[in-house]
């Protein structure tokens, strides 16, 4: 299952490795036994690639300007978001229960210490929740298997308030 998480950040995308890094770490090593979490890191100057025991994320560091604008474009013309680094999202499907909940975490993180915008989409580019200028928005209309992920439950792990909206 891939997901994608584009993130409003003013920090360089290099320095999102050791973010996110940390946030998989804590997410995963605070709540399980450090034996059962399992983290790689194999980033490098092009890109932040790093993978835990549920998922995988990617961050291109070497995409083009030009690229960036467009994407960035983008997501203001279809979602009225400003956002500037594109998080590419890979889940394990046999563990995708517990990773889907873990990534809530690490997102629920990201909101708090980041005030930038965010969407999060599903691999149909099927936009699942979003923040703009402060505000988060969760979709309420979804099909029953994104119903499924999305229950109120669930979302109370991103820790941040949110209000349900047609997107």
């Amino acid at each position: 299952m891939d997901f994608r998480l584009s993130i409003g950040f003013d920090l360089p995308r290099e320095a999102l490795r050791n973010i996110f890094y940390d946030m998989i770490r804590d997410a995963l090593i605070l709540e399980l036994n450090i034996y059962e979490a399992e983290i790689s890191d194999w980033s490098d100057a092009q890109q932040v690639s790093i993978s835990c025991t549920y998922f995988s994320l990617g961050i291109d560091l070497d995409e083009e300007e030009e690229y960036l604008e467009r994407f960035r474009e983008m997501n203001l013309e279809a979602y009225g978001v400003d956002t500037n680094v594109l998080v590419n999202i890979q889940f394990i499907t046999r563990t995708f229960d517990i990773g889907w909940l873990k990534l809530l975490k690490i997102i629920g993180k990201i909101l708090i210490m980041n005030d930038g915008d965010l969407i999060l989409e599903d691999d149909s580019t099927y936009p699942l929740l979003k923040r703009i200028k402060g505000s988060l928005l969760i979709n309420s209309n979804l099909d029953d298997y994104r119903t499924w992920y999305m229950t109120k439950e669930n979302l109370g792990l991103l820790n941040y308030p949110y209000e349900e909206r047609i997107l």
